[in-house]
């Protein structure tokens, strides 16, 4: 049979050699120059130019989709082995430049510390414990309060608020079962017993509330103090180390001066000894706030008060704005005691026993008094290790629901934009399993071990370029529905539509995978193997998420075209699938096509784009007003990109109202290092060269980070040992390194074995630790010559250290700086706690750097005179990465500008090499590169600096940005005709695509916007504002450029339906 379609010029004809399948033909009377275009048979083709792939797929799409979908979940469940046989898949260690001599140091002196402990456990015979660990001796947990006054008076400026912070800690302490948790001191007394009482809290309430308080002594040291300030401030400095400690004694000394100072430091620790919070808050707090600020200038007793006061307190402003007290808890508990080391399994126990302590006694009275309206003159702050896990575990629960609602938002988006449930769940499962089945490949196929916590990024990543490729893949087979005169063969068969919409989608796609993958593994130039591996983990999911977009959403729209498309289908099951739709939803778009040519209704949103958009964007006047908006957006925005600087500040973790996060901030902004403050331990090592790096590769294996080196050439003889003491003496009491190092009791904390080992050189024992520690011994001949060194050592290493609080051994104390083998010495080193760092945050990248240029000039000072006699350099190095991630930091900017410009450079190429069109691929390019300069413009605005959440985002800018524009200049360069009607049909067949794929990527990231954790409110900001411009910049700015210069494309017949 043959009818003739008159209106549309169509001719539809049974194929002779094919039963059932329909041939359309153009007639020749009514369109004589279009003849219908069919790809030429090939490798890849049948003869009638279907791909033999889609041909197999369209033949049985169920047993295909069943297949591949049985593949996805093997390779998920034989994942499991693989990543999960150690416990946690996370990588963390590692994250530093490996060829940097920051992290060469660092690694040099901690793989050789590990090493040697390792050989003297295995040369030595596991010996019984003796030390005793009583009833709560050890310090198990500590619970800060920090409190923020609210008017300018401070926290101590008014009897009320000090009442308010003295109410906190009574919580504790008026408990009965407090002293069942509390921190013990142990007295020893008459006939060998001891007694027992908890730690006070250490608090600056203790002087306000000593249990006595003698007015006129107090008034007696102000006077002294004030009289000719600072002249007796500076008088008392110069001698207080001399008269509490009896050492570093001036050698000319007026007689004077001396009892003077003598008499001083008797009357103030005459006032101080009675500072133990017992008594009633003094009727002068004003007074007590004066004599703190005089002991605030004097430098062995600063330690008494500058803990709980700011960094701005001193005497001329006797006003702290801040304060801090820790409360001790103690282990072990139960009354219990311990032989050997209190830790592992029985600290973790007692942790259990005063969480819930803690919990059910005093957590509900915490928040009340932490509460805004507990008082108006000040505000409370608490945090405590045993509870802060809780804090974070809902933290992260309620960040994670926020995340679920992302992927909800996703999930009915593509239902309401698809309008069936059946490809919306496939959608959703290949999104999801393109995770698993990524992950099998970069850590089964590829062997990459290292996967970093940066890698569950890839979950929003792929959700939102994932549902962008469902949209267009499902946007081509609906416009297959309405082909053009030209293509009009494509309903022939379920094979040449499909065939027509794989080719379409397909390329398109592949385009911007591609890019995007190539713009993700930009990260390879960046030395630090977590942002490496999320780099190749991110192109791995997007690339996974291609090949199932092409594979299994490609069968399941088959089914869904067999089973599902037509209206009212039920899901009636014959053999595993629901029965096949007669006529197919493809012969009642042909018939549609017979009877309304390709004139058929679309729907509004396209109608809005084909007509209302690119109306809009054809029109001069209005692309004029375009220009002028861009252009102008464009100045603001460069104008605040150039402002963009590194962080000065530590990087905050979580939201800066979260009380958490304001404790955190006013811990590590507001006060001065004080002796109870622990600075950030860094080492001066001798014996040591560089780590060799031979054979490492974080990413094949994360454990390796190479071998440590001794030196051979290292001598440890008498003279070496001289300047080791002389360069902890320097460490101590040299005024240029004072800034740099923690002072406790107006001395530099320096941890230096070579005083206890030089004194047991000279004195046989470490009985005397007075002895020890006055340093009468440095006069004698104490050095240890080469034939008696290795004796001397091991019995001393056994004695019980004299700058230990709990008596460890020499050996235990010094772990860090002492490498001993067991037979020889083969590294030895010094330990200063720095007074900037700490171990437990990270300064900005400028604080840091100054401390280590300090303490590189330090080391240069020590090799200048010890080199030659110790036969090494000093290695200078922190045990707690500070001075890496400072590198990091610095890694992360340069980073973060060459990534993203490698990446706007790929994706120039990439469009180049698709297009051959060299205008198109440089505006595409230039509209990526706007969108990278409004994002930086925006972090600007907002307050953003650049830490490391936002380099490693600039870094993937061009990832996240390039799809939009490329979808379209790709569909641009395709269309036939003038520049006019090239514009329409882009906007036409791409144009709802386009929005659906922004909008289900702006909406999912929106809920991102009200996480707690900054990584990912950040990340949702920025993948909110990306996405948004891209999107503006792809469709205005970049369409109206086209527009505008109208340069020709020569015309070229489609060969593949592209």
């Amino acid at each position: 049979m043959e009818l003739s379609v008159v209106q549309t010029g169509l001719e539809k004809k049974r194929d002779p050699e094919s039963e059932g399948r329909i041939v359309l033909t153009v007639s020749n009377e009514q369109n004589k120059e279009v003849a219908p275009q069919r790809p030429p048979p090939s490798f890849f083709t049948d003869q009638r130019g279907n791909l033999k792939f889609v041909n197999l797929v369209c033949a049985h799409p169920c047993k295909l989709f069943t297949a591949i979908l049985t593949i996805c979940l093997a390779l998920t469940v034989l994942l499991g082995p693989f990543v999960f046989k150690q416990g946690n898949p996370f990588v963390t260690g590692g994250q530093y430049d490996m060829e940097d001599l920051r992290s060469s140091a660092y690694d040099s002196l901690r793989l050789a510390r590990d090493e040697i402990e390792q050989i003297r456990d295995t040369a030595q015979a596991p010996q019984s414990a003796t030390n005793l660990t009583r009833p709560q001796e050890e310090t198990s947990q500590q619970l800060f309060w920090i409190f923020e006054s609210e008017t300018n008076d401070g926290v101590f400026g008014s009897r009320r608020s000090i009442e308010s912070m003295k109410a906190a800690f009574d919580l504790f302490t008026t408990d009965p079962q407090f002293e069942s948790f509390c921190k013990k001191d142990y007295e020893e007394i008459e006939n060998g017993t001891t007694t027992s009482e908890c730690a006070p809290i250490l608090s600056p309430l203790n002087m306000y509330y000593a249990s006595e308080w003698d007015a006129d002594l107090v008034q007696t040291v102000i006077d002294e103090l004030a009289r000719d300030y600072p002249q007796n401030v500076l008088r008392y400095n110069f001698l207080g180390v001399c008269v509490e400690f009896d050492v570093f004694c001036p050698p000319f000394v007026n007689d004077e001066d001396f009892e003077w100072a003598v008499a001083l430091n008797e009357n103030i620790t005459r006032i101080t000894d009675t500072w133990d919070g017992k008594g009633e808050l003094n009727s002068d707090v004003g007074k007590v706030t004066l004599f703190a600020g005089y002991m605030n200038d004097l430098n062995t007793k600063r330690g008494l008060i500058n803990f709980g006061f700011d960094k701005g307190f001193n005497i001329t402003n006797l006003k702290s704005t801040y304060s801090r007290g820790i409360v001790f808890w103690g282990g072990p508990l139960d009354g219990r005691d311990i032989v050997g080391t209190y830790n592992g399994t029985e600290r973790r126990k007692d942790d259990v026993f005063l969480k819930r302590y803690i919990v059910d006694t005093f957590l509900q009275d915490m928040k009340k008094i932490a509460s805004e309206d507990f008082d108006p003159e000040i505000n409370s702050y608490f945090f405590s290790g045993s509870i802060i896990l809780e804090v974070l575990f809902d933290i992260v629960q309620r960040d994670a629901s926020l995340a679920l609602f992302s992927f909800l938002f996703v999930c009915v988006y593509i239902r309401i934009s698809l309008g069936s449930s059946f490809l919306a769940f496939v959608g959703l499962l290949e999104i999801g399993l393109s995770i698993p089945v990524a992950w099998f490949v970069f850590s089964v196929c590829f062997r990459i071990k290292y996967f970093s916590v940066l890698n569950t990024l890839a979950l929003f990543i792929v959700a939102a370029i994932g549902a962008d490729d469902i949209f267009i893949f499902m946007d081509a087979y609906k416009q297959s529905a309405t082909p053009s005169p030209e293509e009009a063969y494509i309903l022939e068969s379920l094979e040449s539509r499909m065939s027509w919409v794989y080719r379409r989608s397909g390329s398109a796609m592949a385009i911007t995978s591609a890019t995007t993958c190539l713009a993700f593994l930009c990260t390879l130039a960046t030395p630090l193997s977590g942002v490496r591996s999320f780099g190749i983990f991110a192109a791995l999911v997007v690339f996974v998420d291609y090949v199932l977009v092409m594979t299994m959403f490609c069968t399941a729209v088959v089914i869904y075209h067999n089973k599902f498309e037509k209206d009212g289908c039920c899901p009636c099951f014959v053999g595993g699938c629901c029965k096949t739709a007669e006529p197919s939803p493809t012969v009642k778009a042909l018939e549609n096509v017979r009877l309304n040519g390709s004139d058929v209704e679309r729907g509004m949103i396209s109608k809005f784009f084909g007509t209302k958009l690119s109306a809009f964007i054809l029109n001069p006047v209005y692309r004029l007003l375009v220009a002028i908006i861009f252009i102008a957006w464009l100045i603001v925005a460069s104008i605040f990109a150039t402002k963009l600087e590194p962080t000065k500040n530590t990087e905050q973790f979580l939201d800066e109202n979260h009380s958490l996060q304001k404790s955190f901030t006013i811990l590590g902004n507001e006060f001065n290092a004080a002796e109870n403050d622990r600075g950030l331990e860094i080492f001066f090592t001798w014996g040591l060269g560089n780590v060799n790096r031979k054979g490492t590769n974080l990413l094949l294996n994360p454990d390796f980070f190479g071998t440590p080196v001794f030196l051979d050439t290292f001598e440890f003889d008498e003279q070496c040992q001289l300047h080791m003491v002389q360069a902890c003496d320097d460490l101590k009491a040299k005024k240029s390194y004072a800034p740099f190092i923690k002072q406790t009791n107006g001395l530099g904390t320096v941890k230096c074995f070579m005083e206890e080992f030089g004194a047991y050189a000279a004195i046989g024992n470490l009985g005397n630790c007075d002895a020890v520690k006055n340093g009468a011994w440095k006069e004698t001949n104490w050095m240890v010559p080469p034939d008696r060194f290795s004796s001397t050592m091991k019995e001393f290493l056994e004695q019980p250290s004299c700058y230990d609080d709990r008596n460890a051994t020499v050996l235990s104390f010094y772990k860090n700086e002492l490498g001993w083998d067991g037979t020889d010495l083969k590294y030895a080193g010094i330990s200063i706690e720095n007074s900037i760092l700490d171990p437990y945050s990270s300064k900005a990248e400028m604080v840091a750097r100054e401390q280590y240029d300090a303490m590189i000039k330090i080391s240069e000072e020590f090799d200048a005179r010890m080199e030659k006699s110790c036969g090494s350099k000093v290695i200078m190095t922190d045990l707690d990465e500070n001075f890496t991630f400072m590198n990091n930091q610095r890694i992360y900017v340069r980073s973060a500008v060459f990534s993203s410009l490698l990446g706007i450079a790929i994706a120039f190429s990439v469009l180049l090499l698709s297009t051959r069109l060299f205008h198109i691929a440089l505006l595409a390019t230039l509209s990526i590169s706007c969108v990278l300069i409004s994002v930086i413009g925006v972090m600007v605005m907002i307050g953003w600096e650049l830490g490391n959440v936002e380099s490693i985002l600039i870094s993937v800018v061009a990832g996240f940005s390039v799809d939009y524009v490329v979808h379209l200049a790709h569909s641009y360069e395709r269309a036939v005709g003038d520049t006019n009607t090239r514009i329409k049909n882009t906007f036409w067949e791409m144009g709802i695509s386009v929005m659906n794929g922004m909008i289900t990527s702006v909406g999912a990231s929106i809920p991102l916007f009200f996480c707690q954790l900054q990584f990912f409110s950040k990340f949702g900001t920025f993948l909110c504002t990306i996405l948004a411009f891209s999107w503006v910049f792809a469709n205005f700015a970049f369409m109206a450029v086209l527009a505008q210069l109208k340069m020709p494309i020569a015309e070229k017949r489609s060969i593949c339906g592209t």
